[in-house]
């Protein structure tokens, strides 16, 4: 058996390179993280029409019992909420915070604080302060 060479001389095996850069895949990988942040751009904004604004309370964290007569709320919301405390209007700064003082009656006090943004998504938290009076004793008078 005799092996026999044809005129043409062997050429190596060509490697396929996967991950060769060429300008096509950089305008292809421009084009897809383009539409990815696109994408992602459009469900914020949808998020922010759709949602309540957020509303944090950190004082009072729960419902608590109080000695004194008038009581702080202070919480933060989003900026451009409107906010309502017993359905008085309270600022807000421009971090969105917020800081009031109510009066208390005694027994349970309801305390709804809500906040609502311009496509009318609200968001309320409801407190329970309950305000007990100090009893005060009376001193006898005896200075020395």
């Amino acid at each position: 058996m005799k092996l026999e060479l044809k005129d043409k001389p062997l050429e190596p095996l060509e490697r396929k390179r996967f991950l060769l850069i060429t300008p096509k895949r950089i305008a292809l990988f421009i084009f897809v993280l383009f539409l990815i942040l696109v994408g992602w751009y459009f469900w914020r904004e949808i998020c922010f029409l759709v949602q309540a604004p957020k509303l944090e309370v950190s004082q009072p964290p729960t419902d608590i019992t109080a000695t004194q007569e008038n009581f702080e709320i202070i919480g933060k919301t989003d900026p451009s909420a409107y906010l309502t405390v017993n359905d008085k209007e309270i600022y807000i700064d421009k971090e969105g915070n917020f800081k009031t003082e109510i009066g208390l009656s005694s027994g349970i006090n309801i305390i709804k604080i809500e906040a609502k943004n311009r496509f009318n998504k609200t968001n309320t938290i409801i407190r329970r302060i309950i305000y007990e009076k100090t009893k005060t004793i009376p001193s006898t008078g005896g200075s020395e």
